[in-house]
Parts: C-alpha cells; sequence; structure tokens
C-alpha cells in the first residue's frame, strides 16, 4: 500500500491553555501521513509503563469541545487481547482509515464530548510490549491490576485533567476487562487519585454459558441455521453448563457447517470483507468462544472471510515505518489487530462476572454504570446479556422502564435504568457487535447521554 502524501501538521500549532509535562511533549503528535483535513485538537501517542517491564501503548485525543472541562474516557476493546487502536479507527475515534491510506474525519468521534484515551492492553497486544517474555502469559486479577497502574501513569503524565471526571469503556471481553478494573479501582483508591465516575460495556462478554446460549440463539433467530440441529441443541444443551460433551460440539459444528462461512456473527444483516489480502484477528472472540472444539473452530478459518475490510486498511496503515515514527510506536513491533503473542488464561473466560455488578452497585461507590447491546450480534448477543443483567435484583426506576430513544425520528433502541440510575441498559437496533462501527451517530449519542447525565 502507498500512503497518501496528504500530511497535516494537526497538533504542534494548535492553540491550547492547557500546560503539558515534558513527557507530554515528547508524546505529541505533530503530523500523521494520510491526514486529509487539519485538525482541531491535540493528541498524543506513546508508551506508559505498568510495571519495570511492561509498556503500554496509548493514543489520546483532547476534547474538540472543552478539554480542560470534559472528562476524560479510557477505552480498550475486548479480545481477550485485541488492539484499542481498533476502537480508534474503525469505530468511534477522530480518525476512519481508507483503503489509499487516507484518514478521514469521523464526524461521530466521541472525542467530541470527551477527552479519548485509546490503549493497547494487555502487554504483547499491538505496540504494547514487555522485556519479559513471561508478563504475556496474564489474566483477569493482572489486566485488572496492569489497567489500574495504566490511569495512574497516564494521569502523572496528563496531572491537568487529573480532575475530570474519569470513565472506562469497553466491548465485547470488556465485560471482563471493565467490572473487574472498576472494582480494582474502588478497592485502591482511598487518596482520590482516580475521579473515578462509572464504566460503559457494549455487548458484553459476562456469563459464558448464557452468551453461548445466546449465539445460537440468534442464529436461529435471524435464520442461518436449520430448525432440526437448533432444537435438538437447544433440548440437550442449553440447559447445562456442559463443556465439551460429545453430542453439543457435534451439534454446534453441524450448525456452523450449515450457516457457511459469508455470515458475518459480528452483525448478522451486514456483509463480510471479501479482500482477503491482509488478515489480523478479530475472529479471536469466536475462537475463544469455542476454545473446546476443535470442529467448529475448523469451520471458522480461514479468518480473512471475517474480516470487516477496514481492519485490512488498518492493518497496512499502522505497519507503514512512517506512521510508527509519527505515533512514537516500536518500529521493530509488528502491529496486529489481536495478540498472537499473549497467553491469556481460558480459565479466566469461565468466570461469572454479574457478582461484580452487585458488588459495584451496592458498594456505595457512587458510580454510573452502562450496560449497551447492539441487537444484530451473536458473538455476545442481546439475549445473553438479558440473561444475567435482568436477574441481578435491581427494581427498575418508576416510568424509565424500556424506554424508546430516538435519533433522527427513529427509533435507535430501548433504554431501562435500574437502581436510582446506579445501572441503564440501552439498546441499539440494528447494531452489530461493535456498536459504532454500525450505527455511529446512535452511538455518539449514546455515548453523550451517558457521560453527561442524560441517562
Amino acid at each position: 500500500m502507498k500512503l497518501s502524501l496528504l500530511s497535516s501538521a494537526v497538533l504542534a500549532l494548535l492553540p491550547s491553555s492547557l500546560a503539558y509535562t515534558d513527557d507530554a511533549q515528547s508524546d505529541m503528535i505533530d503530523s500523521l501521513p494520510g491526514l486529509a483535513v487539519p485538525s482541531t485538537f491535540k493528541a498524543f501517542s506513546g508508551y506508559l509503563p505498568v510495571s519495570d517491564t511492561k509498556q503500554i501503548f496509548y493514543m489520546y485525543f483532547e476534547s474538540e469541545n472543552a478539554p480542560a472541562e470534559d472528562p476524560v474516557v479510557m477505552w480498550t476493546n475486548g479480545g481477550p487481547g485485541c488492539s484499542g487502536l481498533l476502537g480508534l479507527f474503525t469505530e468511534q475515534g477522530p480518525y476512519s482509515t481508507l483503503s489509499d491510506g487516507v484518514l478521514t474525519p469521523n464526524p461521530y468521534s466521541w472525542n467530541k464530548v470527551a477527552n479519548m484515551l485509546f490503549v493497547e492492553q494487555p502487554a504483547g497486544v499491538g505496540f504494547s510490549y514487555s522485556d519479559d517474555s513471561d508478563d504475556y502469559k496474564t489474566g483477569d486479577a493482572q489486566a485488572a491490576v496492569d489497567n489500574h497502574q495504566l490511569i495512574l501513569s497516564f494521569l502523572e503524565r496528563f496531572p491537568e485533567v487529573q480532575a475530570n471526571p474519569f470513565f472506562i469503556t469497553s466491548e465485547s471481553y470488556g465485560g471482563h476487562y471493565m467490572p473487574g478494573l472498576a472494582k480494582e479501582i474502588v478497592d485502591n483508591n482511598a487518596d482520590g487519585a482516580i475521579n473515578f465516575k462509572g464504566f460503559a460495556v457494549g455487548n458484553p462478554y459476562t456469563n459464558a454459558f448464557t452468551n453461548k446460549v445466546a449465539q445460537y440463539q440468534a442464529y436461529y433467530s435471524h435464520g442461518t441455521i436449520p430448525a432440526p440441529l437448533y432444537n435438538k441443541w437447544m433440548n440437550k444443551c442449553s440447559k447445562h453448563q456442559f463443556i465439551n460433551l460429545e453430542n453439543c460440539t457435534y451439534l454446534e459444528a453441524a450448525m456452523m457447517a450449515k450457516q457457511g462461512q459469508g455470515i458475518n456473527p459480528y452483525a448478522l444483516d451486514y456483509p463480510v470483507c471479501v479482500d482477503d489480502e491482509a488478515s489480523s484477528q478479530s475472529l479471536r472472540m469466536m475462537h475463544a468462544l469455542h476454545s473446546n472444539n476443535q470442529a467448529v473452530k475448523d469451520l471458522l478459518l480461514p479468518v480473512e472471510d471475517y474480516e470487516p475490510c477496514a481492519e485490512n486498511y488498518l492493518l497496512d496503515y499502522l505497519n507503514s515505518d512512517e506512521v510508527k515514527a509519527a505515533i512514537h510506536a516500536k518500529a521493530d513491533i509488528k502491529w496486529g489487530s489481536c495478540s498472537n503473542t499473549l497467553r491469556y488464561s481460558e480459565r479466566d473466560m469461565q468466570i461469572d462476572m454479574a457478582p461484580y455488578y452487585n458488588y459495584l452497585i451496592d458498594g456505595g461507590y457512587g458510580l454510573k454504570i452502562l450496560v449497551y447491546s447492539g441487537d444484530d450480534d451473536s458473538v455476545c448477543a442481546m439475549s445473553g446479556t438479558d440473561d444475567w443483567l435482568w436477574d441481578l435484583g435491581y427494581e427498575t426506576i418508576d416510568g424509565k422502564y424500556w424506554q424508546e430513544w430516538v435519533v433522527d425520528q427513529q427509533t435507535a433502541g430501548y433504554v431501562t435504568h435500574f437502581k436510582d440510575g446506579a445501572l441503564t441498559y440501552a439498546t441499539v437496533h440494528g447494531a452489530g457487535h461493535e456498536v459504532p462501527t454500525y450505527k455511529p451517530k446512535q452511538a455518539l449519542q449514546l455515548f453523550e447521554n451517558y457521560i453527561n447525565g442524560v441517562w
């Protein structure tokens, strides 16, 4: 790929009322290859230490609104082991990547209303690395500790926003990352170093068993698998949490074979990318869900058939030497959307995260939690979220139960408030697994409603 020759000095010359540390000044991005138009906000990128050996890559974009006062919002993708730069360049960041290496402005970027911090975690994901290869074997508990330290390192580098409200956000395996990190923060924030206000998570992977049942329910309701196989699986496999039960895995493989490879599991009503020139590993979550079923995993290969083309463009863009230099990334690291280096605990993936919500809501920490779900996803389908969220034990707020919310006079989804507004559940109609990718305008409205307290 040849990068566009267009490049703007987007940050260094912009006026700002904020003062920056020397480290932040060193991380400031002077220009981005392929940027077609000048930006109106400052951006930074580089490495934040989380231990003596681990360095986490970040990209930070100040708010287009009022960076000195607006919330700071950390975003990481799920996986486990997928890059937060996927969210940046293919979901809700300020730029989108085109096939010719041109970056175009995203009119629905979340940094229009917040300071956005995109991170690649754990170490071994994207440009993040460790000097000790043992660090690449990790799990939920270590990820929470490291991400807590990541936030503290960020605030040390950018102390001018330490008093700003701080939120953490993710999707997919973020259903483990976010509750775990939230608990780590509230349990270790006696000094108030983080002005922590809550977290939002989209299509969260929360309970492994209900998630799996919901996946096949979504396939069937979208007409991609036949009734005889589906009904057999529901009768034999949907009531008990059997792992690797022979007849269940056989039925799963048979259903996937009937479905074929032209269906996008992340957004069932959207097309797949047929450009297989580049390959990342965005099907990591699908493979993880079927970690005990080699027959199904084989059917999911080659992964290129399921790659959104935007990820292919991003793969080329971020592996350009010119781009790596511009964003202060290590030149010798080959960027991938999801890590092949990381060895993440499969046991942790079986942990039910629903009790974390009770801990965080009932603990009196004053957090605001948003769970949102695109209803066109099968990987972490909406019905799987329904199975655990409505059983948390909280009453809905009178008059705020399953309310339609509207964008451009069209139904964007439905929203319900629980427990004095501590927990909000919003659906996004017609959106896939990565809600901002498929419904960007609705996603921005959802995000703004959340951080500004409308919800």
